[in-house]
């Protein structure tokens, strides 16, 4: 076993539990990743104690608690320098048909054992002592050894008493980069290209169904979570293999539920053939590779799911003259899909309005390859005008994230394989940022002047009517944006305006 290390305010609790006669574990995910030499992001406790002696042992040792009703279901949140720490007195669980994720009844135990037995996956079933054995009555070792994630015990059963176990094998294939395996779980047929790296033997059937119970906020928190890891590619295709992007959750409003439909738009894309000239596998396979080489974003990661949604469909797809499959206008669709999506799973306007650019605009940067400055200075002073964005600082943040989203595309296809075009595609992602940075204002607030500087010879009354006249100058391209150049434009403006006025009073 690996040199475990546990944090301070862990080993006072544990210590101090043991020292009243209890039993006292690590448990769960801290074990996993300590296991796997990683550093947990949270340490939970196990013990035979009952909550009232959990909290008797707090009162001995001047620890805070939060007071929380998770003490009715056995929990102890204990606060030591900060950090807050859950202690879980053994439990049983029963579930029933009217929740499809929280336990219908919960009832104290005796027995580890029992209480590792009602957990998902057996690398989350372990349980480590301050001494360092290691308790593991499932196997869960074994299979973080072989990196297979697995339920503890019938797979169906463990399923049908949890639906959002379901989301969180998914989830933590992603985050683990493991492979899901189930002994007595009906296996479906093989999913996606042999030879590829999603590929998947075979898929397994999920009980998809009882995703319908789920409420749509732990359904999304549970998607966030999988696409932003570091395997998302490999947990999105388990999703494809068991039907779970089909599925469907449900929101709560004004006292009725409304069903809501998770991703079934991305069905489509599974084996969905793309021009061998430039693409290396179908548009699925395409698309999580172009998720896996990407930051680990929210926003970049959501418009690199949605980005190539529109290809295929019938309005959308064509042939070219070799009958090679294209699909022009495709960005324009998927963004239109990719709004709906968003806004259907909860997510606020601006993070919708975001990605729904990033997705309109994925295909903008290859053409601007051969176009050069001019081009990309015309598409930037119309995004500047136009985007929405309401700062430059914004419409700043958008490309730069779009940068990242152009790239990942790029080097999920045949150019990958070329480094001089994919340096090159970096370079053009550096210059539009930093030419959007200095040169491209998107409010009058971004200008180098403002009214208070123009109050010394404008009229309060025509200081917002000279502000929009510098800003149109200057995202215009005839202007820079910097304080003496437009000084200088205001002078000349007036002075005009003022030549124009006796003119026409002669």
């Amino acid at each position: 076993m690996p040199d475990l290390f546990f944090p301070g305010y862990t080993k006072k609790i544990l210590s101090a539990l043991n020292s009243a006669g209890y039993e006292a574990y690590l448990v769960g995910g801290a074990v996993r990743d300590l296991l796997l030499g990683k550093t947990p992001d949270d340490y939970d406790i196990t013990t035979n104690a009952l909550p009232e002696q959990v909290l008797t042992v707090c009162k001995q040792n001047d620890w805070k608690t939060v007071d929380q009703l998770g003490h009715n279901f056995g929990c102890v949140v204990i606060v030591i320098d900060g950090v807050a720490t859950e202690v879980t007195t053994f439990r049983g669980e029963r579930y029933n048909d009217d929740d499809m994720h929280r336990p219908a009844a919960t009832w104290f135990c005796s027995s580890l054992r029992e209480d590792l037995s009602r957990r998902d996956f057996t690398v989350n079933a372990m349980a480590l002592s301050l001494d360092g054995t290691l308790y593991d009555y499932f196997g869960g070792q074994q299979d973080l050894q072989q990196k297979i994630l697995r339920t503890v015990g019938n797979a169906k059963q463990r399923f049908h008493e949890d639906a959002l176990r379901m989301l969180r094998a998914c989830r933590f294939v992603s985050q683990l980069g493991f492979t899901y395996e189930q002994a007595g779980c009906e296996a479906l047929p093989a999913c996606g290209a042999p030879n590829t790296p999603y590929y998947l033997p075979h898929g397994y059937s999920f009980p998809v169904e009882r995703c319908a119970g789920l409420s749509l906020e732990r359904v999304r928190k549970e998607l966030e979570k999988l696409i932003t890891s570091e395997y998302a590619g490999k947990g999105l295709m388990l999703m494809m293999a068991t039907g779970l992007l089909g599925a469907s959750c449900h929101a709560r409003e004004n006292g009725s539920d409304t069903i809501i439909p998770i991703l079934p738009e991305a069905l489509h894309l599974l084996g969905l053939h793309q021009n061998p000239r430039f693409h290396l596998y179908d548009t699925w396979e395409h698309t999580l590779l172009a998720i896996d080489n990407s930051p680990h974003d929210l926003a970049i990661r959501w418009a690199l799911v949605l980005h190539d949604l529109g290809k295929g469909l019938p309005n959308v797809r064509k042939l070219n003259k070799e009958s090679q499959p294209s699909d022009p206008g495709h960005e324009a669709e998927s963004a239109i899909m990719a709004k709906a999506i968003l806004t259907r799973l909860g997510y606020n306007n601006s993070f919708v309005h975001l990605v729904t650019w990033l997705v309109a605009q994925h295909m903008r940067f290859a053409p601007m390859l051969l176009t050069g400055e001019r081009t990309l200075l015309r598409w930037v002073r119309s995004e500047a005008a136009n985007s929405g964005f309401r700062t430059q600082a914004e419409l700043t943040q958008a490309y730069s994230l779009l940068v990242e989203v152009f790239l990942a595309d790029m080097g999920a296809t045949h150019a990958r394989e070329n480094e001089q075009l994919m340096a090159e595609g970096r370079l053009l992602g550096r210059q539009v940022v930093e030419l959007v940075r200095t040169r491209m204002p998107v409010c009058t607030k971004d200008l180098a002047i403002g009214g208070r500087e123009l109050l010394e010879f404008v009229h309060q009354s025509e200081i917002k009517n000279i502000l929009f006249y510098l800003l149109e100058r200057v995202q215009s391209g005839n202007l820079p944006n910097e304080k003496e150049a437009l000084l200088t434009a205001v002078h000349k403006h007036l002075k005009r305006k003022t030549t124009l006025s006796l003119g026409e009073q002669l």
